[in-house]
């Protein structure tokens, strides 16, 4: 009888050691606390990423749907502070998927840009605003294919290129893409397209233009 009352009482006391810990990282992860270490951690992989300056206003996280919404983010290469900035993205969602929580193995599920706008420059001398990523000194290589996105979107994309040597302008509006990942092919498939695409190279007229294709791409091979 006392052997059972103490295993009871373990088994009881564990069940409520695992609710507070559940409650409390629950609570954890929708406090500003957690969502302000989040906001740095991202934007300093970013940063040593893509050696851009990079801001994001805002960030939020549905635990239950392991969804995270990131607001307001902006990238900055070596144009001026007057200049617009190389990369912007109204709304970034990023869904992920759970494949082994005893492997501690997460893919991706979802990746959807919303309204991103690019600003490409290129000076006289031939010297873009890209910003000079640093060395990296991980010895792992991985693939998109190794990524896995399940389904990855576009929306209302913007790109301005602007090339003084060349010399050669470029502006693409409603620039849309729709991905996805077959996993027993190893392969995606989607669409990408954008309207009131217009090109200007030299004392030439612009030429508008609109864009829409179809493709498939496995490690082997591009189609479109």
């Amino acid at each position: 009888m006392q052997s059972r009352r103490i295993v009871g009482w373990t088994l009881a006391t564990l069940v409520l050691f695992i609710a507070v810990v559940g409650i409390g990282g629950y609570l954890y992860l929708r406090s500003s606390a957690f969502q302000q270490y989040a906001l740095r951690k991202i934007v300093e992989t970013t940063q040593e990423a893509t050696g851009g300056r990079t801001e994001i206003r805002a960030l939020d996280f549905n635990l239950s749907t392991l969804t995270a919404h990131l607001y307001n983010i902006t990238v900055r290469g070596t144009e001026s502070p007057a200049q617009p900035p190389l990369l912007q993205i109204e709304k970034l969602t990023v869904g992920l998927k759970i494949q082994s929580a005893l492997h501690r193995k997460v893919s991706l599920k979802e990746l959807i840009v919303q309204h991103p706008v690019v600003n490409v420059r290129v000076d006289n001398a031939g010297r873009s605003n890209l910003p000079t990523a640093p060395p990296n000194h991980n010895s792992s290589h991985s693939s998109v294919f190794d990524l896995a996105v399940q389904h990855a979107q576009v929306i209302q994309g913007e790109v301005s290129y602007n090339d003084k040597k060349t010399p050669l302008d470029a502006d693409l509006y409603d620039l849309g893409t729709d991905i996805y990942f077959d996993r027993l092919a190893t392969r995606y498939a989607g669409s990408i397209s954008y309207d009131n695409g217009h090109l200007r190279y030299g004392k030439y007229a612009a030429l508008p233009h609109s864009f829409r294709a179809k493709f498939g791409a496995t490690p082997a091979l591009f189609s479109i």
